[in-house]
């Protein structure tokens, strides 16, 4: 009979430990998906830089949970142009900022991402081919570098 207890209270602590570790990944799911769906910055919000080097009247992104990203950019009277890449974030310990990067077919970009609810600032250089900007930190902020200021920020709103 005692070992009949043993076994059921052992069966009974596993389940627990078992039980945790769901719940952590799910927060962990909480997290990562705050970034996943579909963005759009048009007008004021496409970042000025954009505007004048391109002529960019929208960008829009979409995330998806694989790491998986596609960047379509649309000029002023003109047509949209589609990027399929890739993307890392890396999450800061403290704050709302964090790490990115992201690598398509002819270039690769690093900076940082903010996602205060429905709401997204990115601010990304391209770093390869290296065109000798200076790349955002999480540590800098949003425009930190002294020659860009706020001109290369990119802001979103969800659309999905």
């Amino acid at each position: 009979m005692k070992s009949i207890k043993l076994i059921l209270i052992a069966l009974l602590g596993l389940m627990l430990i078992v039980g945790c570790e769901d719940t952590k990944n799910d927060d962990e799911d909480k997290k990562a998906d705050a970034w996943i769906g579909t963005w759009l910055s048009a007008g004021d919000d496409v970042a000025p830089l954009l505007v004048a080097l391109f002529a960019y009247d929208s960008v829009r992104v979409t995330f998806e949970e694989d790491n998986t990203l596609t960047l379509e950019s649309h000029v002023a009277n003109g047509a949209w142009t589609t990027l399929p890449g890739t993307y890392v974030i890396t999450e800061s310990d403290e704050g709302n900022i964090h790490a990115f990067a992201a690598n398509y077919t002819a270039f690769e970009q690093e900076g940082i991402i903010e996602i205060i609810d429905d709401n997204m600032r990115l601010e990304a250089v391209q770093t390869v081919p290296d065109i000798g900007a200076t790349v955002p930190t999480v540590a800098g902020g949003f425009g930190a570098d002294p020659t860009l200021l706020m001109m290369n920020v990119q802001t979103y709103k969800r659309v999905d």
